[in-house]
């Protein structure tokens, strides 16, 4: 489990920087890993949280 949540972080890490924060979904992150929403909602919260483990990764 520990991989997808890492493969979850780099695919929305490279979307956010692409296309902006605002103008990603959890449908598209989830779409590009080839997951449904909902089983990327048992790794994370929200797109908001996926943001911040990516932030707290970034300042550790």
């Amino acid at each position: 489990m520990g991989n997808r949540k890492e493969e979850i972080l780099i695919v929305a890490l490279h979307l956010f920087a692409r296309d902006g924060y605002e103008a990603v979904s959890v449908s598209q992150i989830a779409g590009e890993l080839d997951m449904t929403k909902g089983a990327l909602y048992r790794h994370y919260k929200s797109k908001r949280d996926i943001f911040e483990c990516i932030v707290r990764r970034m300042e550790q």
